[in-house]
């Protein structure tokens, strides 16, 4: 069964104001982490929430997981009701970046069967548009019913071990090519990929305007590229978020997927530093 995935500005704006309707800026910047707050307190659509994918969509960073562990189930279920979000909400998350943060957002929600899409284009597309934007920040009003969390779509840093001896998947990277190569690494502690891994950077995802592809590109770049692999495949990326893209992207196209390694390279490279110690 294929997920929700897309919606554009135009139908976005259609739904604004509606008592089920619950917007979710999500824009994040990895070497600023205040930065995001930042450009939703000069403007952002109205009635959005903002969210603080470090803080809000992940756990804190130990020295066994990656950089953006999932949540606490029951803190993510207390989350989702404070921003008012319950089984009957219909919520839409955007972000700067062509998807690649809101689409985290995308992945957890859709997993609690909530009706979540992402505004393709983001941000910028809406500006793009003419759209109206607002500076006034948004406390929603909590749900009155919480949602019970799970995340079956998540895979863990066992499983990927496990996978070496019964390759019962493929594992799909996110990043980009010089980052999986290892010829370019600023944000985990060694360079390369999970052994086994093929690449298809998120970014491939979208045209030059930072919108999706059209479906039906997307679909033969896709199934050209998986041919003759695997029935099976896991995506990551360096901490667990872009890889959320992939599996949007490949929903978008028609193409089932789920699954994510939320750990990533951010843990495995750990994981490698210890075996070097030993």
């Amino acid at each position: 069964m294929l997920l929700k995935t897309l919606i554009n500005a135009n139908e976005l704006a259609l739904l604004l104001g509606q008592p089920n309707v619950v917007v979710l800026d999500c824009r994040f910047y990895l070497t600023n982490h205040a930065k995001g707050k930042l450009e939703y307190d000069k403007s952002h659509i109205p009635g959005a929430v903002f969210v603080d994918v470090h803080h809000q969509l992940a756990a804190p960073e130990t020295e066994l997981t990656g950089r953006h562990p999932l949540p606490d189930e029951t803190v993510f279920s207390e989350q989702l009701q404070s921003w008012g979000i319950d089984s009957n909400s219909q919520v839409v998350v955007y972000d700067d970046m062509g998807g690649a943060i809101a689409a985290r957002a995308w992945w957890m929600l859709s997993q609690q069967n909530i009706d979540v899409c992402v505004l393709n284009g983001g941000f910028p597309e809406w500006l793009k548009q003419g759209k109206e934007v607002s500076m006034t920040s948004v406390m929603s009003t909590a749900a009155s019913n919480k949602i019970a969390v799970s995340f079956p779509w998540a895979i863990s840093e066992q499983a990927i071990v496990e996978n070496f001896e019964t390759n019962q998947f493929q594992l799909v990277d996110a990043r980009a090519a010089d980052r999986f190569n290892g010829e370019n690494e600023t944000m985990d502690p060694v360079a390369g990929h999970i052994p086994g891994a093929i690449n298809r950077p998120y970014s491939d995802n979208l045209d030059s305007d930072a919108c999706f592809k059209p479906a039906e590109q997307l679909h033969v770049e896709w199934q050209d590229w998986l041919s003759g692999r695997c029935d099976g495949y896991v995506y990551y990326c360096g901490s667990g978020v872009t890889a959320c893209h992939n599996v949007l992207a490949l929903n978008y196209a028609g193409i089932e997927a789920r699954q994510v390694y939320v750990g990533s390279w951010s843990q495995w490279s750990k994981r490698m530093l210890r075996a070097i110690a030993l």
